[in-house]
Formats: C-alpha cells, sequence, structure tokens
C-alpha cells in the first residue's frame, strides 16, 4: 500500500461520496475509485459498502480509518519536523549583557552558551539593563545579564553575582588608611552616585539603602562614565561605591596608586543575574536548554565581586 491509497481512502471514508471526495483530493473519481480498490485487494477485505449514490463503511473499514487517519498526521508532519530542525541547526543564539558587568561575569555567562550549542553562532548585544529587558520581552533575545530584580512578571532570573562593595577615595584622604569602613564612618560625606538609568529598579533600591543608612548628600553623575567619575572624586575629594579593581570593566579605573579602595563592611544587595521570558522556557526548547545550561553552571554558586 502506498500514501496515495490511504489518502484516498480517508477522503472516502470522511465524505462517504466518492465524487466529493475526488473534488477534496483535487482528483477525478475514477482514479479514487481505482486507489481504494487496490488497497481493498492489498488487505483482502472490503472497506465500503457501495450502494447507488451512498457509500458506508464496513467493519473493517471503519477500524481503518483512525489509524490511517494518525498515519497520515506522522507522514503530513514530516516535512514540518526537517525545516524546523534545519531551522534549529541554522539558529543563531542571541545573548545580551549589561556593559556595567564585570567583564569575566559576562565572559563566563557567553562560555556557557557556546558550550551548550557549539554548532550555533553566539550573537552578544552590549546595552543597558533598561535596554536589554523590553529586548527580550520582545523576543529579540533568548537571555541577558542584568542587574536584579526585576519588576517585570513575565520574567524569571538566576542570581549569578553578588556585589561586595569598597569606598573608593582619594589615597591621602583621612579615611584611607582603614582596614574597612561603615555606611556611618563616611555617613557626613558626600557620596557621588551614578543615574538610575542602567535598571531604574535595582538601582534605586541600592541609593535607597545609602539614604537608609545616614547618607543625605549625593553628587550624581549625568552617566555612567567611569573615567569622569574618578576624575570628580580625585578632584573634588569626594568618595564613591565601587568592586574590587580586579574584577576589571569600570571598577579597574581605581586601580590606581592616587586612589585607595577600602572593603565596604556592610553587604548593599546589589545582584547580578540571567533572564530570560518565563513562556519561551515552555515552548522553545533551545531556550530551555539555555536555562538550564545556566542553572548547572550557578547552582548554589553565585559569585562574590
Amino acid at each position: 500500500m502506498d500514501v496515495q491509497q490511504l489518502r484516498c481512502f480517508l477522503a472516502v471514508a470522511e465524505e462517504l461520496h466518492f465524487g466529493r471526495a475526488a473534488e477534496r483530493l483535487h482528483l477525478t473519481p475514477s482514479p479514487v475509485s481505482r486507489a481504494v480498490k487496490d488497497l481493498e485487494r492489498e488487505l483482502g477485505v472490503e472497506l465500503f459498502v457501495r450502494r447507488y449514490h451512498q457509500v458506508e463503511l464496513t467493519s473493517g473499514g471503519t477500524v481503518l480509518v483512525e489509524r490511517v487517519r494518525g498515519i497520515l498526521e506522522q507522514v503530513d508532519g514530516l516535512k514540518e519536523a526537517v525545516h524546523q530542525a534545519s531551522a534549529t541547526e541554522s539558529r543563531v543564539v542571541r545573548v545580551g549583557g549589561t556593559h556595567l558587568c564585570p567583564p569575566a561575569v559576562m565572559d563566563r555567562f557567553v562560555a556557557v552558551a557556546e558550550q551548550r550549542f557549539p554548532a550555533h553562532p553566539v550573537d552578544v548585544t552590549m546595552a543597558r539593563s533598561a535596554e536589554l529587558l523590553p529586548a527580550l520581552e520582545r523576543g529579540e533575545l533568548e537571555a541577558v545579564l542584568v542587574h536584579l530584580p526585576l519588576d517585570r512578571v513575565e520574567l524569571d532570573s538566576l542570581v549569578v553575582a553578588r556585589y561586595m562593595f569598597s569606598v573608593a577615595i582619594r589615597a591621602d584622604d583621612p579615611l584611607a588608611g582603614a582596614p574597612e569602613l561603615t555606611l556611618k564612618d563616611v555617613a557626613h560625606r558626600t557620596m557621588t552616585v551614578g543615574p538610575l538609568t542602567p535598571q531604574p529598579l535595582a538601582v534605586d533600591r541600592l541609593h535607597q539603602r545609602l539614604r537608609d543608612a545616614g547618607i543625605t548628600s549625593f553628587h550624581q553623575m549625568p552617566d555612567n562614565d567611569s573615567v569622569m567619575l574618578a576624575s570628580h572624586v580625585r578632584r573634588g575629594h569626594g568618595l564613591t561605591l565601587t568592586i574590587d579593581p580586579r574584577n576589571g570593566g569600570s571598577a579597574s579605573v581605581f586601580d590606581d596608586p592616587a586612589f585607595a579602595v577600602i572593603p565596604l563592611r556592610e553587604d548593599l544587595e546589589f545582584l547580578l543575574g540571567v533572564a530570560w521570558r518565563r513562556s519561551r522556557v515552555e515552548q522553545d526548547p533551545l531556550v530551555s536548554d539555555l536555562v538550564a545550561a545556566m542553572r548547572e553552571e550557578w547552582a548554589g554558586q553565585a559569585l562574590t565581586l
């Protein structure tokens, strides 16, 4: 038997009329009738009771209908399955990361994607968290590395790093010789901070913790230019928060004899994490596999920066 015989049989079984079945298949009644007769001959049973202008299924034909329908659904799905597999093989894995995160963490994030999908090109977008998150929601990116928390219910996240801040001051500042500092120690000083724009929710929470600790005087920089920030601290005898300069990135600007970097005792709970769209994990095998790889990489092992 062949697929065309099965298609003809099913059309007649559903229409209970050879003429209508032929129209549905864009054939004339003669080849449809012949295909059904050939199938009956091969199976050794009659599938229809033929009367004048009337067709009924026999018991054997009734048994065959659902099985043939299932077979044809599988056959018709082969082309789509092959196309999907081909598309998946050539698919670009699109990830993003905030330009303010330490390079080593970003490199590790990208490496996890590349290792999980060695046959796929991995395209990386660097931008502010506030730009990456809408792109993630629109489905333009599979996953992003951004500052947490998130206020978008359709997104889920995994913490991969916790910032442990230090105070960056001039090397000749009276506080420069301290082994560590508390926010109370610097509450009387003006704290230089960055703008809210990179990730408003996370940065606003950080600024609120500083206010809660008694810091009332702030100088807000217009953008996140680390060179301008260092220049302001150096020229104005101010202070700011930074992570260990050995983490690289924007923090490395304070790896300079002109500055002292003093560990801050408090944990300000500033987090870095991988975010993804929850619905895509359920619907897209690639995104599901990518998230699983991230969970394996950082399960219970969030970095301290």
